[in-house]
Formats: C-alpha cells, sequence, structure tokens
C-alpha cells in the first residue's frame, strides 16, 4: 500500500495538482494507496478524488483550531494503518515540525517513506529550532526525491545530505491533445498564468519591463489570468507606468476548465518568478499547447528549456532590460512565424508526460500491482 501523505493542503496550487494527478493515475492504474492531507482550506481537487471512489483521510479545518496539534492525530492514524513494506510518500517537500517524528514513526511500523521536494532545497532551509532534526530526518528519508535535476547538489550543501537524489518529473494530466493554433493577428498578446504574487512571481519587475518593450511594440497586449492579493498592488503600478491600457487582469480562473481558453488567447507567455521549484505545472501545460515561453532561470525551469531555444527563452528575474530583451526576442520570434508548436510539443514527450513521470516515479517506489 502506498500512503500519498501531504501536511497542508490548500484550495488549488501546485502540490494539490500534483495529489490529484497522481492519485487519478495510480487510480487508473490500480496500483493499492490512500490519499492522507491536512486541508487548511477545502480542496476541490480533493473532492473529486472522493468522487471517483478513492480513498481520502482528510482533516478539514474547524475554526479556531491548532494546525500542529492535527498533524498529530494525522500521525497517530497512519500509525494505525501501516504494515511491514508500506510505502508513505510525502507529495510536498516536509513540514521540518514533525518530519523527524514522521520518519521515525514509519519506521517503526517496517515501513518505507519517500519525500518529494518541489521547492529547491537553498529556499526552504533548515532553521532553529527544528534544523538539526530536519536534516537528520532528511538522512532517514528512505528516498530523497527531486523533481529537479538542477537541484540535486543543493541536498548536500543546504542539509549535508550525502545519499542519492532521485530526480522524478511531476505526474501531470494531458490537458491538449494536439497543439492549440495560435492566434492569426495582433495585438500581440503575452499570457501569465498563476498566483499574482510579487515576492515570489516577479510581476512588478515584468510591468517595469513591459514598459520598454511597449515602447516598440505598440500592438501589445500583457494578460495576467490568476488571483492574489497583490492584484490591487499592480494595477496601480500598471496606472503609475502608463501602461494601464496594455495590462488585462482577468482573476482567477477554473484551471480544469479554462485552459484551452486562455491558451487559445495568446501567442505566447512569460514566467519571470524570482523563485520556483521544479519544472512548473504551468510550462508544463504551456509545452503541451505548443507556446513559447519567456522564463527565469532560477530552480527547475532550466530543466524544460537550456538547451532548447525552439521550446523557451530563459531571462534573468532580476534584470529589468535583460527581462525586456527576451520578451522583444519572443516578439519577433511571433511576428516571423519562427514558434514551431509541434517542436514544443515534442519536448513535452521527450521526458516530462505522465508516461515519464510515472516510470521515474515506479523505478523509486516499487509497487505491488
Amino acid at each position: 500500500m502506498i500512503f500519498l501523505y501531504s501536511d497542508v493542503v490548500y484550495r488549488a496550487g501546485g502540490i494539490e495538482t500534483y495529489l490529484h494527478a497522481l492519485a487519478l493515475h495510480l487510480h487508473s492504474q490500480k496500483i493499492p494507496f490512500r490519499v492522507v492531507v491536512a486541508e487548511l482550506e477545502q480542496c476541490p481537487l480533493v473532492d473529486e478524488l472522493v468522487d471517483k471512489g478513492i480513498e481520502v483521510y482528510r482533516q478539514c479545518r474547524l475554526p479556531g483550531d491548532r494546525w500542529l496539534v492535527r498533524q498529530h492525530f494525522m500521525l497517530a492514524w497512519l500509525a494505525t494503518q501501516l504494515k511491514p513494506g508500506d510505502w508513505v510518500f510525502c507529495v510536498r517537500q516536509p513540514m521540518p515540525q514533525l518530519y523527524l517524528k514522521t520518519v521515525r514513526l514509519v519506521h517503526r511500523c517496517q515501513a518505507k517513506i519517500a519525500a518529494s521536494w518541489m521547492f529547491a532545497p537553498e529556499f526552504i532551509p533548515p532553521v532553529p529550532p527544528y534544523g538539526q532534526k530536519f536534516c537528520q530526518a532528511v538522512t532517514e528519508t528512505d528516498a530523497v526525491i527531486s523533481v529537479s535535476k538542477c537541484t540535486i547538489h543543493q541536498f548536500q550543501e543546504v542539509y549535508g545530505y550525502t545519499g542519492q537524489v532521485y530526480v522524478v518529473p511531476l505526474h501531470n494530466l494531458l490537458f491538449f491533445q494536439e497543439p492549440v493554433p495560435l492566434p492569426s493577428s495582433p495585438p500581440w498578446k503575452i499570457g501569465f498564468i498563476g498566483r499574482l504574487d510579487i515576492k515570489q512571481k516577479n510581476l512588478d519587475t515584468l510591468l517595469q519591463a513591459l514598459v520598454t518593450v511597449i515602447q516598440e511594440w505598440q500592438q501589445l497586449e500583457l494578460h495576467l489570468y490568476g488571483g492574489g492579493s497583490d492584484q490591487t498592488q499592480l494595477e496601480a503600478l500598471a496606472k503609475n507606468l502608463g501602461i494601464q491600457k496594455h495590462v488585462f487582469f482577468h482573476g482567477a480562473y477554473d484551471h480544469r476548465k479554462d485552459l484551452p481558453k486562455i491558451m487559445a488567447n495568446c501567442h505566447f507567455f512569460i514566467y519571470s518568478s524570482r523563485f520556483e521549484g521544479g519544472p512548473c505545472f504551468s510550462l508544463l501545460e504551456l509545452m503541451q499547447a505548443g507556446r513559447f515561453c519567456v522564463a527565469a532561470h532560477v530552480g527547475g525551469i532550466p530543466d524544460l528549456y537550456k538547451g532548447f531555444p525552439e521550446v523557451g527563452l530563459l531571462v534573468s528575474p532580476d534584470n529589468p532590460s535583460h527581462l525586456s530583451q527576451g520578451l522583444i526576442t519572443a516578439l519577433e520570434k511571433v511576428a516571423n512565424g519562427a514558434i514551431s508548436e509541434h517542436k514544443i510539443r515534442a519536448r513535452y514527450f521527450d521526458g516530462f508526460d505522465m508516461a515519464s513521470a510515472h516510470r521515474a516515479w515506479t523505478s523509486v517506489i516499487k509497487v505491488n500491482q
């Protein structure tokens, strides 16, 4: 039995999308598993798993409850379920407060534990008062997994971990059976899909970079798809920069239904994050749809684009002029008909599709069917 375990689940996000895709695939393959989650918000993707008859143990948040207390109860429940030879797979990087206890509880039950780091270790360093225990827990983990090959060295540098780090792509659903045709004419539309978060997604720098681009390409629009508390601040910044007529805020979208419309509306996409984990779900979906992307050279993003200029262009997120030039280069490619949706899509199937991810995953976590 495999227990897909997450000590934090929100309404939506990369972890939730990954859990959903992995669970659906295991279910289709008739591999025995259970889902174990603690929700900080009710998650519609978990609701869908329940509707499909997948066995889910979920701790729902109650008003005034204490998160760490619920984690102890969840671990106590897990201890009653584990049998020798079972696997616990942490779909997100573990929370430092309880990870050593989690690892040792699993081992007392003669089971094994694997954990997937979606963020690079450099962004989740061990800090007091749990730092030393967290590093010890990583050392005792049976399978340390990274979703990005470029972060492998960080496990030793940040945690002192000297064992093997397995690189396993993210299970992800195929939303597009074929490339999505590009819009036929200007205005040239640049898309962004994700949370409107200035600190991580670097959207303030993006707007600043856009000023220069608009001076050369006046038939230009930036379409931002996603919600977030920073939207008001970004709207004000666009107005102060005098580019508000070129920037469109579409708000939150339904990932399961709205992606085709979003892809069809935009010529290419921008992902200017200051930091990321592995190759993001949004980028995988862009490749499925055959969309070129200007992307920051951070985290696991280079795994997708480095050495593949026909698929995407890597830029420095901290340099507005570098970001501007990247956007101009992409605009020239689009205007000259130099974007090949089929080449972009072929890159997706060369190591990042569901079949590739599952082969890598089952080579680490041995499953009995």
